[in-house]
C-alpha cells in the first residue's frame, strides 16, 4: 500500500535571484535559478510561494505553474540592509499570516522569528567566513556570523552543496550530521548544450580574443585566490614557450584592487585580458573558446564554474582544497592553491597533452 507525501504549503526565500550584470548574479543566484526551474517542472504535490526582488525578477524569470505563485518584494538591490530588514521583520509575520508549512531559505540565513509551527530548511554554499574571515569585508563577516551560524543550529534541515560543506557545518559550528542533506547544485542544461567548431571561433573573433587563451571565470575577489594564479601564469610563460592569454573573466567584487597592482608589477600588462562581467547567455561559449579553464580558490562551497567548464569539455586546472576535488569528479588537475610551480606545470599539461585533453 503506497503512501501518500502530504500537500505542504512551502515558501522559499529567493530575494537573492539576481539577473544584474554584476557579481550578484553570481552562483547562489544561478543555484536559486535551477532550483525554481526544477520546481516549474515537477512541483510535486504541493504550493509554493516564491518571494523574489521585485516584478522584473519575476517578469525575467519566466517561470509559470499553476501550483507556484510568485510574489515581488521590493527592495533596492544596492542596499543589502533593506533586504536583511525584510527578511528578519516582514518575512516571519508573512509565513505566519500565509499559514506556511515549511520556508525554505535557499541562501545560508532564516529569520530569527521564524514561526513555530513552521519548519525552517536552509540551504548552505559555504563557510568561508570562518575559514577565511579576511578575504570578506566587514560587514559581510558580521552579516554571516550573526545569521548564517544561528540559521544552522536553529534549522529543522540543511542542505549542504557538497560533502566538503557539509563537513564544515558539523565540525565548525557543530551540526548533527543527521541535520544534514547534502545536495549538489543543479548546473544549467545549456552548458551541456554543444557547440560547433564554426559558431566558438566567430564568438572568439566577435570577442577579439586570441586562438588560444586560459580562461578564469569568477567573481574578481580575494577569496579566489588570482594573485597567486597571476604568479603562476607568469613562471608559465617565463618556463615553457607558450603565447596563450590569460583572460579574467567576471565582475569586480571586492578587495579587486590588488589583482590590478599584480598585473602592473609582473609586467604583464599586455598579456592578461580583462573582459568584465560575462552574461549567462555567453559563459558556454567562453568555455568552449578556452584552451583551458583555471579555477585556483582557496576555498568553495561547491565550485560550480568547475563543472560547468567539464560540461563544456575544456580541461580544468583547480585546487585540491575544499569541495574543489567534488566539482572536478576526478577530471580536473587538482594543485594546492600556494603551489606557484605546481600551478605553472598544471596550466602547461592542460593546454599541450593531446591524451588529457
Amino acid at each position: 500500500m503506497s503512501v501518500r507525501s502530504p500537500k505542504l504549503h512551502i515558501g522559499i526565500n529567493a530575494q537573492l535571484l539576481s539577473f544584474s550584470g554584476n557579481y550578484r548574479n553570481g552562483g547562489i543566484s544561478r543555484s536559486i535559478r535551477g532550483l525554481l526551474a526544477g520546481l516549474a517542472k515537477d512541483p510535486g504535490p504541493h504550493e509554493y510561494t516564491v518571494f523574489v526582488n521585485g516584478q522584473d525578477t519575476i517578469d525575467r524569470l519566466g517561470l509559470g505553474s499553476p501550483q507556484i505563485t510568485y510574489v515581488a518584494a521590493p527592495w533596492n538591490e544596492a542596499r543589502p540592509i533593506s533586504r536583511i530588514t525584510w527578511e528578519q521583520l516582514t518575512l516571519p509575520s508573512t509565513v505566519r499570516k500565509m499559514g506556511m508549512d515549511v520556508l525554505h531559505s535557499p541562501a545560508n540565513v532564516l529569520p530569527e522569528m521564524l514561526p513555530s509551527t513552521c519548519a525552517g530548511v536552509v540551504t548552505l554554499h559555504d563557510l568561508a567566513f570562518l575559514h577565511f574571515p579576511k578575504v570578506l569585508t566587514p560587514a559581510k563577516r558580521i552579516y554571516h556570523r550573526t545569521f548564517t551560524v544561528r540559521s544552522l543550529r536553529r534549522a529543522t534541515m540543511i542542505i549542504a552543496v557538497s560533502d566538503s560543506t557539509k563537513q564544515d557545518a558539523t565540525q565548525l559550528v557543530g551540526v548533527p550530521a543527521e541535520h544534514i542533506r547534502r545536495v549538489y547544485t543543479c548546473m544549467d542544461e545549456r552548458f551541456s548544450r554543444l557547440i560547433s567548431d564554426e559558431e566558438s571561433i566567430a564568438f572568439r573573433v566577435k570577442q577579439g580574443l586570441p586562438q588560444g587563451f586560459l580562461l578564469y571565470l569568477g567573481t574578481l575577489e580575494p577569496r579566489k585566490n588570482i594573485t597567486i594564479l597571476l604568479e603562476a601564469y607568469a613562471r608559465l610563460r617565463k618556463n615553457y614557450p607558450i603565447k596563450e592569454k590569460l583572460v579574467l573573466a567576471g565582475g569586480k567584487g571586492w578587495y579587486y584592487e590588488e589583482i590590478f597592482e599584480r598585473v602592473r608589477n609582473l609586467g604583464l600588462e599586455s598579456e592578461v585580458i580583462f573582459p568584465g562581467y560575462v552574461s549567462d547567455a555567453d559563459q558556454p561559449l567562453w568555455y568552449h573558446a578556452a584552451s583551458a579553464f583555471v579555477y585556483p580558490s582557496l576555498y568553495e562551497g561547491f565550485g560550480l564554474p568547475v563543472a560547468e567548464a567539464l560540461a563544456c569539455g575544456t580541461p580544468v586546472v583547480t585546487s585540491d582544497v575544499s569541495s574543489l576535488p567534488e566539482a572536478g569528479a576526478g577530471l580536473a588537475l587538482c594543485v594546492a592553491p600556494d603551489d606557484i610551480q605546481a600551478m605553472a606545470e598544471a596550466m602547461y599539461k592542460a593546454i599541450t597533452d593531446a591524451e588529457l585533453r
